[in-house]
């Protein structure tokens, strides 16, 4: 019975490779490029492990962006797919999947799909496509005013989130969240952006804000030292990042606006 068992095995495993090779075939000949989902969906769900209080202010968003080499296109679809069964993502005109976080709820034994011209009968990374991701941690209330007490639970528990986005020892090398980091979602030129100190409803001036790239940052402890209650945000709308110090920024290899160099990337 073992014997038999490790022929079965063996002759399983023989038309299981024969029959990926055909689906490969059949779709590089539809335009079609996949890559497994797994690595992603897991990095979503080790955020799942966190207590509730860790989650109650922050939150993770992950990312995707598509972009083609220059005069390239971008593919006419991205989906997930499973067996015979699709899911549709919405991709908007510059590339950005504007449903991404959806993944997390998906089956870790899909994939990840692309379907274009670029991908019929082109080799591995020959397509001119790329395919960036990013993990976004972030305040969830953008309602233009934050207490001092909501930005410190914040960056405590964004400490949490991206010590789960390293593995092991790694994880212990993660800064301590000092400040936060304001993002307009509109372009600069068009917004006003007007982001003070306030205390019991009142303006307090003096509040130090840097700029870092596309991003204005604000010191906790500058906020304390002014015996400011709150942080006024005004403009625009705008997304709420818990982050380190600019010069921590700089030297863990942080981009100018915030995002990770080592940020994922895949030519396909």
């Amino acid at each position: 019975m073992i014997k038999f068992l490790l022929i079965c095995t063996a002759m399983c495993t023989a038309l299981l490779a024969s029959d990926t090779l055909a689906s490969e075939a059949k779709d590089m000949a539809a335009g079609i490029k996949c890559l497994p989902a797994k690595k992603i969906i897991k990095t979503m769900r080790k955020f799942d492990g966190l207590k509730p209080e860790k989650k109650d202010t922050v939150g993770v968003t992950p990312e995707m962006q598509l972009t083609a080499s220059e005069g390239g296109s971008l593919p006419e679809r991205i989906y997930f797919r499973e067996g015979t069964r699709e899911h549709k993502f919405n991709m908007n005109k510059d590339g950005v999947v504007t449903d991404f976080a959806r993944i997390g709820t998906m089956s870790k034994k899909g994939e990840l799909c692309m379907q274009g011209q670029q991908f019929i009968g082109k080799a591995e990374g020959a397509s001119g496509i790329n395919l960036s991701m990013d993990f976004d941690i972030r305040f969830k209330s953008t309602s233009g005013k934050h207490t001092v007490a909501e930005l410190i639970d914040g960056t405590k528990d964004g400490k949490s989130h991206y010590k789960k986005m390293f593995p092991g020892p790694m994880a212990l090398m993660v800064p301590k969240m000092t400040h936060v980091g304001i993002t307009y979602l509109d372009d600069l030129e068009t917004v006003k952006p007007n982001i003070y100190a306030e205390k019991s409803g009142n303006e307090i001036s003096g509040l130090l804000v840097e700029k870092f790239g596309s991003m204005f940052v604000v010191g906790i402890e500058d906020l304390q030292s002014l015996g400011a209650d709150s942080l006024k945000i005004e403009g625009g709308k705008y997304q709420l990042t818990p982050i380190p110090s600019v010069e921590k920024m700089k030297k863990f290899g942080f981009g100018e606006g915030g995002k990770n160099k080592e940020s994922e990337t895949t030519e396909s």
